[in-house]
């Protein structure tokens, strides 16, 4: 379905609601500005965003209201949801399909889930979605004065979109096998992501490392063997996680050495590195911890359990009996633990925590 022939169906449901008279003699658009507006102040996000793709007219009206700005993402099944600080357990959906049962679009349907609501707009897919999104969130940015808060990038194309509509956003993923090299060097170039930036498996040469920064609050990559660590050190990330990494137990000495002098990481508070290698454990933990005065504590004396990954998702973490710290001359205690698992082609994973807190007094 095309955006015209969107706002054609939209315009064709409001009408069918209308008695027939009231279709011929009630020209909702021809009453005074002031009724208009006390009209549309009474509607729900959804009839909003349906009224406003009527005309040219009844957009312009819309946008004189000062609406409560929704917060609207893009998911990764290509609904556009948008959600109300003053309705915190309801989401308003806006979802692209083609099911066979429905004859008639657009198509309203509710889901209650305890305490959470689900309202959803209905519109016809006909095989090309992601075109028909990008015009629809444009215009729900405009009617609403709202930016996009996050968008998950499921087609190649929503890349440069965004870095021409909306270039700073404040949460972003991308996913599997969407991005190339290029397309990955033009992300961190020109879309400025504030508070979360994950990758999922990324199709790129094994050859190729990324040295630049991924200037991000809270980062999460998986199959992530192309960041190297000259992008972690020169970066200003809080959270970083890295997962099938092939940083070295030199490059995470390295990444220890330069919290403790304080010049580098200076934000960071957690890390996770994921990462295989061919070393015994014991020659892996001399060399990570080569030259640091580590302690060893066997109980938690202080240090936090949970940790904030983004605005939405907060994790606790294990109860470790062993954790190794790191401290540092102004308090701040840099806590490792994890462990590791053999398997039969000798190879050993890794999964480390970097957790960085202070003592409370």
């Amino acid at each position: 379905m095309t955006f015209l022939e969107t706002i054609l169906a939209c315009w064709q449901h409001i009408k069918d609601k209308l008695p027939k008279k009231s279709k011929r003699r009630f020209p909702l658009l021809k009453l005074p500005r002031v009724v208009l507006l006390e009209c549309i102040g009474h509607l729900d996000v959804l009839e909003i965003i349906l009224f406003s793709l009527l005309s040219k007219r009844a957009k312009s009206i819309t946008k004189l209201i000062r609406w409560n700005p929704p917060i609207i993402h893009l998911t990764n099944d290509q609904q556009i949801q948008l959600k109300l600080s003053t309705d915190p357990g309801v989401t308003w959906i806006i979802a692209y399909v083609n099911y066979k049962e429905l004859s008639k679009y657009p198509y309203f349907q509710s889901n209650i889930m305890g305490p959470e609501v689900n309202h959803f707009l209905l519109l016809k897919d006909n095989g090309n979605a992601v075109e028909d999104i990008k015009p629809m969130i444009e215009h729900i940015c405009e009617v609403f004065r709202s930016p996009i808060f996050g968008i998950t990038i499921l087609n190649e194309s929503l890349i440069e979109w965004l870095i021409n509509f909306q270039p700073t956003i404040q949460s972003s993923w991308v996913c599997k096998d969407v991005i190339t090299v290029k397309t990955l060097e033009r992300i961190s170039k020109n879309l400025k992501v504030k508070q979360f930036l994950g990758f999922d498996s990324v199709t790129i040469d094994e050859k190729f490392k990324f040295t630049e920064t991924l200037p991000c609050t809270s980062i999460s990559i998986h199959n992530s063997f192309w960041i190297t660590l000259p992008s972690i050190l020169n970066g200003n990330n809080s959270i970083i996680r890295l997962y099938g990494s092939e940083l070295s137990p030199t490059d995470i000495n390295v990444i220890l050495k330069e919290w403790y002098l304080g010049w580098k990481l200076r934000d960071l508070e957690y890390m996770v590195i994921h990462t295989t290698t061919l070393l015994d454990t014991d020659s892996y933990v001399r060399e990570m911890f080569k030259d640091l005065n580590m302690t060893i504590s066997v109980t938690n004396d202080g240090r936090p359990t949970t940790v904030k990954l983004n605005h939405e998702w907060t994790i606790t973490l294990p109860d470790e009996e062993l954790v190794n710290n790191l401290t540092r001359s102004d308090g701040k205690i840099l806590s490792i633990f994890g462990h590791y698992e053999l398997f039969a082609d000798e190879k050993t994973k890794i999964f480390l925590n970097l957790q960085v807190w202070r003592q409370q007094s």
